[in-house]
């Protein structure tokens, strides 16, 4: 046999099946065929191939030592065989795939974010792509990338997961807000945590011990919330001191319903990871887009780890 055809793949992946089975009875559910027309079929691959496959009889059915060889060779082409129809799949799927990105809320103030451009980018390049974008908490986004709902994500995470990658794209600087008319604007001296301990606090709840805050006792955590939207409405009522990017309470500071409260030791700066499962190869629209943004940001990517 020089050249393998339609009708000898079909004849090799019977074989297999019989093997597989372990006989030809065992296999006859599988291949829906009756044993007389898997045997003459069998015969027809060994006439092919010039060699015998195996023995069946009163002995039960066995491999030849030629057998053992073809089926370690069959073995090896169809798995060459599935790897290039997943990779056909992939490279159909730049062109007309759908990926799912989740980010953490209120990125897109933030000068140094550059997933806009990056999507703008991919758009213009990938037009039949479709793109499904939510807004989710850095943990369940993370839970959704091992759970296989999406392929990628734009986490902060405080503690990097096993079975994840995370690639540093930027950060934003966390500093305290309140209301222009909050008690602890009355502080003249710069606020410590000592002085704060006295004024309800908004903090970021127990699974997320990522501010200067986090740790310590005793403090009035009257409220939490890992959204930063929610967090400014708490802090806008004017009960509540806590964490805001600068980028996000600027236009409130600019309106003149929010100020930062004088406490610089207790800043801190929040870093942004390009999320993926680290055992699982992106599909090519995915990976183009990984591709995108990751050049977008080439000018802040740092070699800092997590």
């Amino acid at each position: 046999m020089r050249k393998i055809n339609d009708f000898d793949l079909k004849l090799l992946q019977l074989f297999v099946t019989i093997v597989d089975s372990g006989g030809f009875s065992a296999a006859q559910f599988k291949l829906n065929m009756h044993q007389s027309t898997i045997s003459t079929r069998m015969n027809d691959l060994e006439t092919r191939l010039g060699m015998t496959l195996c023995h069946r009889g009163r002995r039960g059915f066995r491999l030849t030592q030629d057998g053992e060889k073809v089926y370690q060779l069959c073995q090896m082409l169809f798995n060459d065989i599935a790897y290039f129809e997943e990779q056909l799949d992939s490279i159909r799927s730049v062109s007309h795939g759908h990926i799912k990105l989740a980010l953490t809320d209120n990125l897109a103030t933030n000068p140094q974010c550059k997933i806009q451009q990056a999507i703008r980018q991919f758009c213009n390049e990938h037009p039949k792509v479709t793109i499904d974008t939510d807004i989710w908490d850095s943990y369940q986004i993370e839970m959704m990338l091992l759970e296989g709902k999406i392929e990628l994500g734009i986490t902060s995470s405080e503690m990097p997961k096993d079975g994840l990658k995370y690639t540093y794209l930027f950060a934003e600087k966390q500093c305290l807000y309140c209301a222009p008319d909050h008690p602890i604007m009355e502080l003249t001296e710069e606020v410590t945590i000592d002085a704060l301990i006295n004024f309800p606090v908004v903090e970021r709840g127990l699974s997320h011990s990522i501010t200067p805050l986090s740790k310590v006792k005793g403090f009035k955590h009257q409220a939490s919330s890992t959204n930063m939207e929610a967090t400014a409405h708490l802090l806008l009522s004017g009960n509540f001191v806590g964490y805001l990017p600068d980028h996000y309470a600027d236009i409130w500071l600019k309106r003149g319903d929010m100020v930062k409260v004088n406490a610089p030791s207790l800043e801190y700066s929040a870093k942004f990871h390009l999320t993926t499962l680290d055992s699982k190869e992106l599909s090519f629209a995915a990976s183009e887009l990984v591709q995108a943004i990751t050049t977008a940001h080439a000018k802040t990517l740092l070699a800092t780890p997590l």
